[in-house]
Protein backbone atom coordinates (compact mmCIF):
# COMPACT_ATOMS: atom_id res chain seq x y z
CA UNK A 1 0.00 0.00 0.00
CA UNK A 2 1.51 3.32 -1.00
CA UNK A 3 1.34 6.69 0.85
CA UNK A 4 -1.40 8.03 -1.42
CA UNK A 5 -3.64 5.13 -0.37
CA UNK A 6 -3.00 5.86 3.37
CA UNK A 7 -4.01 9.52 3.25
CA UNK A 8 -6.72 9.28 0.64
CA UNK A 9 -10.44 10.02 1.21
CA UNK A 10 -11.63 10.48 4.80
CA UNK A 11 -8.14 9.80 6.18
CA UNK A 12 -6.78 12.75 4.24
CA UNK A 13 -9.57 15.03 5.46
CA UNK A 14 -8.90 13.98 9.07
CA UNK A 15 -5.20 14.67 8.56
CA UNK A 16 -5.99 18.16 7.29
CA UNK A 17 -8.31 18.89 10.24
CA UNK A 18 -5.78 17.68 12.80
CA UNK A 19 -3.03 19.71 11.17
CA UNK A 20 -5.20 22.81 11.27
CA UNK A 21 -5.98 22.25 14.96
CA UNK A 22 -2.30 21.86 15.79
CA UNK A 23 -1.41 25.05 13.96
CA UNK A 24 -4.21 26.93 15.72
CA UNK A 25 -3.05 25.65 19.11
CA UNK A 26 0.51 26.68 18.33
CA UNK A 27 -0.67 30.19 17.46
CA UNK A 28 -2.68 30.40 20.69
CA UNK A 29 0.37 29.39 22.72
CA UNK A 30 2.67 31.81 20.89
CA UNK A 31 0.36 34.78 21.39
CA UNK A 32 -0.70 33.82 24.92
CA UNK A 33 2.78 33.72 26.44
CA UNK A 34 3.44 37.46 26.05
CA UNK A 35 -0.05 38.18 27.38
CA UNK A 36 0.68 36.14 30.48
CA UNK A 37 3.94 37.99 30.92
CA UNK A 38 2.11 41.31 30.57
CA UNK A 39 -0.37 40.27 33.28
CA UNK A 40 2.52 39.46 35.58
CA UNK A 41 3.95 42.94 34.99
CA UNK A 42 0.75 44.70 36.10
CA UNK A 43 1.42 46.51 39.37
CA UNK A 44 -0.84 45.62 42.27
CA UNK A 45 -2.23 48.35 44.52
CA UNK A 46 -4.17 48.46 47.78
CA UNK A 47 -6.18 51.58 48.68
CA UNK A 48 -6.85 52.36 52.33
CA UNK A 49 -9.34 55.08 53.29
CA UNK A 50 -10.00 54.20 56.95
CA UNK A 51 -9.78 56.93 59.56
CA UNK A 52 -9.80 57.04 63.33
CA UNK A 53 -11.11 60.51 64.03
CA UNK A 54 -12.01 63.09 61.41
CA UNK A 55 -13.51 61.70 58.21
CA UNK A 56 -12.93 63.93 55.16
CA UNK A 57 -15.95 64.08 52.88
CA UNK A 58 -13.57 64.09 49.89
CA UNK A 59 -12.64 60.45 50.63
CA UNK A 60 -15.33 58.81 48.44
CA UNK A 61 -14.55 61.25 45.62
CA UNK A 62 -10.86 60.35 45.73
CA UNK A 63 -11.73 56.65 45.82
CA UNK A 64 -13.95 57.13 42.78
CA UNK A 65 -11.15 58.95 40.94
CA UNK A 66 -8.69 56.16 41.83
CA UNK A 67 -11.13 53.54 40.52
CA UNK A 68 -11.44 55.47 37.26
CA UNK A 69 -7.65 55.70 36.97
CA UNK A 70 -7.43 51.96 37.57
CA UNK A 71 -10.00 51.35 34.83
CA UNK A 72 -8.24 53.62 32.34
CA UNK A 73 -4.63 52.47 32.90
CA UNK A 74 -3.82 48.79 32.39
CA UNK A 75 -0.36 49.13 33.94
CA UNK A 76 -1.73 48.81 37.46
CA UNK A 77 -4.81 47.49 39.20
CA UNK A 78 -6.38 48.06 42.60
CA UNK A 79 -6.58 44.58 44.08
CA UNK A 80 -8.13 45.53 47.44
CA UNK A 81 -9.95 48.41 49.12
CA UNK A 82 -9.74 48.90 52.88
CA UNK A 83 -12.79 51.13 53.44
CA UNK A 84 -14.35 52.71 56.51
CA UNK A 85 -16.74 50.17 58.11
CA UNK A 86 -20.38 51.21 57.93
CA UNK A 87 -20.91 51.22 61.70
CA UNK A 88 -22.36 54.28 63.39
CA UNK A 89 -21.30 54.90 66.98
CA UNK A 90 -23.74 57.03 69.03
CA UNK A 91 -22.04 60.26 70.07
CA UNK A 92 -22.93 63.26 72.16
CA UNK A 93 -22.42 66.54 70.30
CA UNK A 94 -19.32 68.52 71.19
CA UNK A 95 -19.68 71.37 73.68
CA UNK A 96 -19.75 74.57 71.60
CA UNK A 97 -16.94 77.08 72.05
CA UNK A 98 -17.90 80.48 73.42
CA UNK A 99 -17.00 83.31 71.02
CA UNK A 100 -14.84 86.24 72.06
CA UNK A 101 -16.61 89.01 73.95
CA UNK A 102 -16.09 91.46 71.08
CA UNK A 103 -17.31 88.98 68.41
CA UNK A 104 -20.20 90.06 66.20
CA UNK A 105 -23.70 89.52 67.65
CA UNK A 106 -24.44 86.83 65.06
CA UNK A 107 -21.72 84.61 66.58
CA UNK A 108 -23.11 85.03 70.10
CA UNK A 109 -26.58 84.16 68.82
CA UNK A 110 -25.21 81.07 67.11
CA UNK A 111 -23.38 80.05 70.28
CA UNK A 112 -26.53 80.31 72.39
CA UNK A 113 -28.43 78.16 69.89
CA UNK A 114 -25.72 75.46 69.83
CA UNK A 115 -25.39 75.58 73.61
CA UNK A 116 -29.12 74.94 74.03
CA UNK A 117 -28.97 72.00 71.60
CA UNK A 118 -25.95 70.56 73.41
CA UNK A 119 -27.59 70.81 76.84
CA UNK A 120 -30.77 69.21 75.51
CA UNK A 121 -28.76 66.29 74.06
CA UNK A 122 -26.85 65.79 77.34
CA UNK A 123 -30.09 65.78 79.33
CA UNK A 124 -31.56 63.12 77.03
CA UNK A 125 -28.48 60.85 77.19
CA UNK A 126 -29.07 57.72 79.30
CA UNK A 127 -26.95 54.89 80.76
CA UNK A 128 -28.39 52.68 78.02
CA UNK A 129 -26.87 55.11 75.50
CA UNK A 130 -23.50 54.70 77.24
CA UNK A 131 -23.71 50.92 76.89
CA UNK A 132 -24.81 51.11 73.27
CA UNK A 133 -21.93 53.49 72.55
CA UNK A 134 -19.41 51.06 74.12
CA UNK A 135 -20.80 48.13 72.15
CA UNK A 136 -20.80 49.97 68.84
CA UNK A 137 -17.30 51.35 69.44
CA UNK A 138 -15.98 47.84 70.13
CA UNK A 139 -17.75 46.57 67.00
CA UNK A 140 -16.24 49.40 64.93
CA UNK A 141 -12.70 48.82 66.20
CA UNK A 142 -12.94 45.08 65.47
CA UNK A 143 -14.19 45.81 61.94
CA UNK A 144 -11.34 48.28 61.40
CA UNK A 145 -8.75 45.75 62.54
CA UNK A 146 -10.21 43.16 60.17
CA UNK A 147 -10.25 45.61 57.25
CA UNK A 148 -6.62 46.59 57.91
CA UNK A 149 -5.40 42.98 57.99
CA UNK A 150 -4.59 43.32 54.26
CA UNK A 151 -1.79 45.72 55.30
CA UNK A 152 0.14 43.21 57.35
CA UNK A 153 3.60 42.65 55.83
CA UNK A 154 2.85 38.96 55.26
CA UNK A 155 -0.42 39.73 53.46
CA UNK A 156 1.24 42.40 51.29
CA UNK A 157 3.99 39.99 50.26
CA UNK A 158 1.65 37.03 49.81
CA UNK A 159 -0.62 39.03 47.48
CA UNK A 160 2.31 40.57 45.62
CA UNK A 161 1.25 44.13 46.44
CA UNK A 162 3.47 46.84 44.97
CA UNK A 163 1.97 49.98 46.55
CA UNK A 164 -0.44 51.12 49.23
CA UNK A 165 -2.35 54.37 48.76
CA UNK A 166 -3.50 56.08 51.96
CA UNK A 167 -6.49 58.30 51.24
CA UNK A 168 -6.95 60.82 54.08
CA UNK A 169 -6.17 58.16 56.69
CA UNK A 170 -6.37 60.37 59.76
CA UNK A 171 -5.47 59.19 63.25
CA UNK A 172 -3.99 56.23 65.07
CA UNK A 173 -4.91 53.41 62.73
CA UNK A 174 -4.38 49.96 64.28
CA UNK A 175 -2.09 48.66 61.54
CA UNK A 176 -1.21 45.00 62.17
CA UNK A 177 2.55 45.73 62.29
CA UNK A 178 3.73 49.34 61.90
CA UNK A 179 7.45 48.56 61.88
CA UNK A 180 6.86 45.62 59.57
CA UNK A 181 4.94 47.86 57.15
CA UNK A 182 7.76 50.41 57.03
CA UNK A 183 10.25 47.57 56.52
CA UNK A 184 8.07 46.42 53.60
CA UNK A 185 8.30 49.90 52.07
CA UNK A 186 12.05 50.10 52.60
CA UNK A 187 12.44 46.65 51.03
CA UNK A 188 10.98 47.94 47.76
CA UNK A 189 7.30 48.67 48.39
CA UNK A 190 5.66 52.00 47.63
CA UNK A 191 3.76 54.42 49.86
CA UNK A 192 1.38 57.04 48.45
CA UNK A 193 -0.16 59.50 50.90
CA UNK A 194 -2.98 61.96 50.27
CA UNK A 195 -3.79 65.00 52.45
CA UNK A 196 -4.64 63.80 55.99
CA UNK A 197 -2.46 60.71 55.55
CA UNK A 198 0.19 63.06 56.98
CA UNK A 199 -1.56 62.66 60.35
CA UNK A 200 -1.78 58.87 60.21
CA UNK A 201 -0.12 57.30 63.25
CA UNK A 202 1.21 60.66 64.51
CA UNK A 203 2.67 58.89 67.54
CA UNK A 204 4.96 56.70 65.41
CA UNK A 205 8.37 58.34 64.76
CA UNK A 206 9.26 55.88 61.97
CA UNK A 207 6.14 56.87 60.02
CA UNK A 208 7.03 60.59 60.23
CA UNK A 209 10.63 59.80 59.29
CA UNK A 210 9.56 57.74 56.27
CA UNK A 211 7.18 60.46 55.10
CA UNK A 212 9.47 63.30 56.18
CA UNK A 213 6.69 65.37 57.63
CA UNK A 214 3.72 65.28 59.98
CA UNK A 215 0.62 67.46 59.83
CA UNK A 216 0.91 70.36 62.25
CA UNK A 217 -1.98 72.74 61.54
CA UNK A 218 -3.90 74.61 58.88
CA UNK A 219 -5.74 77.90 58.51
CA UNK A 220 -8.88 78.78 56.55
CA UNK A 221 -9.08 77.59 52.95
CA UNK A 222 -7.29 79.96 50.59
CA UNK A 223 -6.47 80.74 47.00
CA UNK A 224 -3.03 79.31 46.33
CA UNK A 225 -0.31 79.68 43.74
CA UNK A 226 2.01 76.69 43.79
CA UNK A 227 5.50 76.62 42.32
CA UNK A 228 6.98 73.56 40.67
CA UNK A 229 10.07 71.98 42.15
CA UNK A 230 10.53 69.67 39.16
CA UNK A 231 8.65 70.30 35.93
CA UNK A 232 9.87 66.99 34.49
CA UNK A 233 8.46 64.82 37.25
CA UNK A 234 5.30 62.82 36.44
CA UNK A 235 3.53 64.51 39.39
CA UNK A 236 3.94 67.83 37.62
CA UNK A 237 1.60 66.34 35.01
CA UNK A 238 2.56 68.96 32.44
CA UNK A 239 1.01 71.73 34.54
CA UNK A 240 4.19 73.79 34.25
CA UNK A 241 6.13 76.18 36.46
CA UNK A 242 3.13 77.40 38.46
CA UNK A 243 -0.25 76.00 39.41
CA UNK A 244 -3.12 78.24 40.44
CA UNK A 245 -5.75 76.67 42.70
CA UNK A 246 -8.69 78.97 43.50
CA UNK A 247 -9.37 77.35 46.88
CA UNK A 248 -7.93 74.57 49.02
CA UNK A 249 -6.99 73.80 52.61
CA UNK A 250 -3.20 74.10 52.82
CA UNK A 251 -1.39 72.13 55.50
CA UNK A 252 1.63 73.16 57.52
CA UNK A 253 4.03 70.43 58.65
CA UNK A 254 6.43 69.64 61.43
CA UNK A 255 9.54 67.51 61.04
CA UNK A 256 9.85 68.24 57.32
CA UNK A 257 13.44 68.39 56.03
CA UNK A 258 13.79 69.74 52.45
CA UNK A 259 17.24 68.15 52.29
CA UNK A 260 15.69 64.68 52.49
CA UNK A 261 12.95 65.01 49.86
CA UNK A 262 12.47 66.08 46.27
CA UNK A 263 10.00 68.94 46.43
CA UNK A 264 7.47 68.70 43.61
CA UNK A 265 5.13 71.58 44.51
CA UNK A 266 5.54 74.31 47.13
CA UNK A 267 4.51 77.83 48.11
CA UNK A 268 6.91 80.71 48.59
CA UNK A 269 4.96 82.24 51.47
CA UNK A 270 2.76 81.12 54.34
CA UNK A 271 -0.60 80.12 52.82
CA UNK A 272 -2.57 82.36 55.18
CA UNK A 273 0.01 85.10 55.76
CA UNK A 274 1.47 86.23 52.40
CA UNK A 275 3.95 88.56 54.09
CA UNK A 276 5.62 85.59 55.77
CA UNK A 277 8.05 84.40 53.09
CA UNK A 278 9.62 80.97 53.11
CA UNK A 279 9.47 77.42 51.79
CA UNK A 280 6.07 75.79 52.40
CA UNK A 281 5.90 72.27 50.92
CA UNK A 282 2.79 70.96 49.19
CA UNK A 283 3.91 67.74 47.51
CA UNK A 284 7.14 65.75 47.50
CA UNK A 285 8.71 62.38 46.87
CA UNK A 286 11.69 60.47 48.21
CA UNK A 287 13.36 57.11 48.41
CA UNK A 288 12.95 55.21 51.68
CA UNK A 289 15.59 52.49 51.43
CA UNK A 290 14.69 50.67 48.22
CA UNK A 291 11.07 51.86 48.39
CA UNK A 292 9.35 54.93 46.95
CA UNK A 293 7.34 57.51 48.85
CA UNK A 294 5.03 60.06 47.22
CA UNK A 295 2.88 62.53 49.14
CA UNK A 296 0.48 65.29 48.17
CA UNK A 297 -1.13 67.47 50.81
CA UNK A 298 -3.86 68.46 48.36
CA UNK A 299 -7.16 66.59 48.53
CA UNK A 300 -9.43 68.34 51.02
CA UNK A 301 -12.05 69.77 48.69
CA UNK A 302 -14.48 67.62 46.73
CA UNK A 303 -14.37 69.95 43.73
CA UNK A 304 -10.70 69.05 43.28
CA UNK A 305 -11.98 65.59 42.28
CA UNK A 306 -15.38 66.03 40.69
CA UNK A 307 -15.46 66.56 36.92
CA UNK A 308 -19.11 67.62 36.98
CA UNK A 309 -19.25 71.29 35.85
CA UNK A 310 -22.51 71.72 37.80
CA UNK A 311 -21.12 70.27 41.02
CA UNK A 312 -22.80 72.03 43.94
CA UNK A 313 -20.61 74.64 45.59
CA UNK A 314 -17.93 74.42 42.93
CA UNK A 315 -15.13 76.97 43.31
CA UNK A 316 -12.28 75.11 41.62
CA UNK A 317 -13.08 74.78 37.90
CA UNK A 318 -13.15 71.40 36.17
CA UNK A 319 -9.77 72.12 34.57
CA UNK A 320 -8.18 72.36 38.03
CA UNK A 321 -9.83 69.07 38.99
CA UNK A 322 -8.34 67.47 35.88
CA UNK A 323 -4.94 68.88 36.83
CA UNK A 324 -5.24 67.50 40.35
CA UNK A 325 -6.18 64.05 39.06
CA UNK A 326 -3.22 64.13 36.66
CA UNK A 327 -0.91 65.25 39.48
CA UNK A 328 -2.10 62.39 41.70
CA UNK A 329 -1.89 59.81 38.92
CA UNK A 330 1.61 60.97 38.00
CA UNK A 331 2.75 60.51 41.58
CA UNK A 332 1.20 57.04 41.73
CA UNK A 333 2.86 55.96 38.48
CA UNK A 334 6.21 57.25 39.73
CA UNK A 335 5.78 55.40 43.04
CA UNK A 336 5.05 52.21 41.08
CA UNK A 337 8.19 52.78 38.97
CA UNK A 338 6.03 52.95 35.86
CA UNK A 339 7.19 56.43 34.90
CA UNK A 340 10.60 57.99 35.35
CA UNK A 341 11.34 60.85 37.68
CA UNK A 342 14.09 61.97 40.00
CA UNK A 343 13.92 61.54 43.76
CA UNK A 344 17.14 63.41 44.59
CA UNK A 345 16.57 66.15 47.18
CA UNK A 346 16.40 69.70 45.80
CA UNK A 347 16.73 71.99 48.84
CA UNK A 348 18.24 74.71 46.66
CA UNK A 349 14.76 75.80 45.51
CA UNK A 350 13.98 79.47 46.14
Amino acid sequence: MNTKDVISGKSFKLFRINAFVLIALALVIVFSVPALADDQDVKRVVVCSITVGFFHDSIPYINKALAEMDEADDRFEVVAWARQPDIEVPQLPRRPRRPAEDAAPVWHERYEKLKAEYEEAVAAWTPEDDERQRQKEAELQEAIRNALSILSPDALREKGVDAVIFNNTYGRLPLPDVDGFIDWVEDGGAYVGIHAASFMLPNEPRVADMLQGKFDTHGPQVEATLHAGDTDHPANAGIGETWHIPREEIYLFEGHDPEKVRTLWYMRHHPNHPDQKGHFPISWCRMAGDGRVFFTSLGHRKDLLSLDPDFQGRVNPVEVARQYRAHLLGGILWALDLEDGLADPNPELE
